[in-house]
């Protein structure tokens, strides 16, 4: 073996055995955990969000957590604050133009126990982009929607994520729970 080869080896062993030390798991690796996560995240209801782009954002949640349709009588209710959508122009030039602008957008999602009318959970979300400001106004303008679209589906993707984590973690904590006292898990 090379010596290229042997420091492969041993660089993958020691990124390996660093991850499993700092206590990572993935997120869908215990197939009873994810069962329950993947059978909680489509028992949300998603309230309406303002706008237009708050419309987008709901339905990228619905495509991504409605996999069998709509929940009947959903457990969890999903809310969202309306979203704070900023334009801040950059690179100005010595004429005061500028040459690309930057989105923020940011909301605060709240998941709401349907029994109890209580939040569980509240997450701040914001997401940021950026694209070129053209002497073309169509094509601007077409760069601001495009660029607005490919963050709220990052916003979307992490509503998910925080909404998978937060029932992975309620799974976790039901299971550590239903363990016998005294006994250690083999």
């Amino acid at each position: 073996m090379s010596w290229s080869k042997a420091c492969l080896v041993l660089f993958c062993f020691l990124a390996a055995s660093s991850l499993a030390a700092c206590g990572f798991e993935p997120m869908y690796g215990d197939r009873g955990v994810a069962r329950a996560v993947d059978n909680t995240l489509p028992d949300i209801a998603i309230d309406s969000i303002p706008t237009r782009d708050g419309q987008y954002l709901r339905n990228i949640l619905m495509d991504r957590l409605y996999l069998r349709g709509r929940p009947y009588d959903a457990p969890y209710t999903l809310r969202f604050t309306p979203l704070q959508k900023t334009i801040t122009d950059l690179g100005i030039q010595k004429n005061g133009t500028s040459t690309r602008a930057q989105i923020d957008i940011s909301t605060e999602m709240q998941l709401v126990n349907g029994a109890t009318g209580k939040v569980i959970m509240t997450r701040s979300l914001k997401t940021v982009g950026a694209y070129n400001l053209q002497n073309d106004q169509l094509a601007t303008l077409l760069s601001e929607q495009n660029i607005t679209e490919s963050i709220l589906q990052e916003m979307g993707d992490n509503a998910v994520t925080d909404l998978g984590l937060y029932f992975r973690r309620l799974a976790l904590k039901y299971a550590a729970d239903k363990k016998p006292a005294g006994k250690t898990p083999p």
